[in-house]
């Protein structure tokens, strides 16, 4: 398991050649210039940018506040905003 504090940390990664399959998104703070999407996960534009590269790369994004709650796909909350 690989802990990052944003999804552009993962999106260079993945572009430097390190294969994942799939990323558990489990919490980003709340701050000036985010928008909250649930009640453990809020983006800003950089932020849903590097999950759309990560989505066109086929890589499952999930949501999770802890490993029991049920599984929500990152993508479908980015195209609620909208």
């Amino acid at each position: 398991m690989l802990l990052f504090t944003n999804p552009t940390d993962v999106v260079r990664l993945v572009e430097n050649g390190v294969n994942i399959t799939t990323v558990n998104i489990g919490g980003m703070a709340f701050r000036q210039g985010k928008t909250q999407i649930t009640n453990a996960v809020s983006v800003d534009e950089k932020d849903i940018e590097a999950f759309k590269k990560l989505d066109a790369r086929g890589i499952e994004l999930e949501v999770r506040k802890v490993s029991s709650d049920s599984r929500l796909k990152m993508m479908e909350l980015i195209n609620k905003m909208n």
